[in-house]
């Protein structure tokens, strides 16, 4: 897409929660490889609150959103994501998605699909994986490899009270909210993760276990109701040269949205997704639907 060089990439945003207010909206209206060029939501009024916070404009419909945009990026439940990224799709727009994709398996393939299907650029929204602590965790990790087992821990009370306690994730728990990051750290750091058996209730606390490709082991404790002040996000791997700690909470010290919207201009005007794309989406919420199946 090399007529895309040098201006910004028109990026719709759908939704108006406090991730859409906080992270999207200012992150796309900074620029310089973004504008934000128009805000949608089922919510008037805050829709045009957030446009006019960003020097932006609030559209009446999902559809005159797409018509004033080359790429959309989503900050609602993700059984809307899944809905309205296949239209989106369909459209020809670039997809930034949120986590998890969907709220089920059938639900993210439909979507996948539908973005392969179209060949537009994706990118998944893992915050964490935009912080150049968590990069050189990671690369550390391949360096000390191999690792024979691992703890994870995340822990947080933002599903009691707060902007975070909405709906979808009091129904359906840390599985489809923390799950996300905690796999995909411990896939990317020890291998594929193979097998999971759990115990616990996705809304309360779930513990897992998990056998990853080589034979690695690894535990997770997750929990969205857990009063504890800071959250809790550690993640220990051990082998045979020694133990790996990474602290995500300390990392989230920096801020992760210049970093965010730079790699999605470059994999948009490239025409090139990155390896954090609808696919990596796809991969997670398989293995949330196998941590799910393993409670039951």
């Amino acid at each position: 897409m090399s007529d895309n060089a040098g201006r910004p990439i028109a990026v719709g945003l759908v939704g108006t929660g406090p991730w859409a207010a906080k992270a999207y909206a200012p992150m796309l209206a900074a620029g310089p490889e973004t504008r934000l060029a128009a805000v949608w939501s089922r919510r008037a009024d805050a829709a045009q609150a957030i446009a006019a916070a960003h020097g932006s404009v609030a559209v009446p419909s999902f559809d005159a959103l797409l018509v004033r945009c080359e790429a959309v990026a989503f900050a609602v439940p993700p059984d809307v994501q899944a809905e309205l990224g296949v239209r989106a799709a369909h459209a020809g727009k670039g997809l930034m998605l949120d986590k998890p994709l969907a709220l089920t398996v059938e639900e993210a393939e439909r979507l996948a699909h539908a973005v392969e299907d179209a060949g537009v650029v994706t990118q998944f929204m893992l915050t964490h994986r935009f912080r150049t602590a968590t990069a050189a965790f990671l690369e550390l990790a391949r360096e000390k490899a191999p690792f024979f087992g691992a703890r994870l821990a995340f822990l947080s009370s933002a599903f009691i009270r707060g902007p975070y306690a909405c709906a979808w994730r009091k129904e359906h728990g840390a599985l489809h909210d923390l799950g996300p990051h905690a796999f995909d750290l411990l896939d990317e750091a020890l291998g594929p993760i193979e097998s999971i058996a759990g115990r616990g209730d996705p809304r309360t606390f779930v513990a897992l276990s998990c056998r990853h490709a080589g034979g690695a082991v690894s535990d997770l404790a997750l929990s969205g109701v857990t009063p504890v002040t800071p959250s809790v996000f550690r993640v220990e791997l051990y082998g045979a040269g020694g133990a790996l700690e990474f602290d995500a909470v300390a990392a989230a010290a920096e801020e992760p949205w210049a970093e965010a919207r730079r790699r999605f201009a470059a994999a948009f005007r490239e025409g090139k997704p990155s390896a954090l794309d609808a696919r990596r989406g796809l991969v997670l919420q398989r293995l949330i639907d196998r941590a799910l199946k393993a409670l039951d």
